[in-house]
């Protein structure tokens, strides 16, 4: 009986031993995977980053577009712009206007009729 606990004691030891090393062989290559794995988390969150950056500054290039726009309807509101490749944009700008007082003289119209 005490031969078969010695056995049993040494086969214990020896697995556990075999245990450790390839727990820490294990440990290890976790620890390896984890750094490979922080750095490709690093990689994506600065391309993300980025991304969002450009996207800003073209959104800060759209408003600008939209605000030259403005400023050269006004300019040439006031007969202080005269560019002739813009003629047909001035163009559609005035039936625009010009359907928009239509409608909102319809939307009077149709007021007018429901207060009777």
């Amino acid at each position: 009986m005490a031969a078969k606990k010695a056995n049993f004691q040494k086969d214990f030891t020896k697995f556990m031993d075999y245990a450790k090393d390839k727990f820490k062989i294990f440990g290890e290559e976790l620890s390896v995977l984890a750094k490979k794995s922080e750095k490709e988390i690093i990689k994506a969150s600065k391309k993300g980053k980025i991304q969002v950056d450009i996207m800003s500054l073209n959104m800060q290039k759209e408003k600008l577009y939209y605000d030259i726009g403005k400023k050269a309807s006004f300019l040439n509101m006031k007969n202080k712009l005269n560019i002739p490749e813009l003629e047909p944009y001035w163009k559609k700008m005035r039936n625009i206007e010009l359907n928009a007082r239509k409608k909102k003289r319809e939307l009077s119209t149709v007021r007018d009729k429901k207060k009777k």
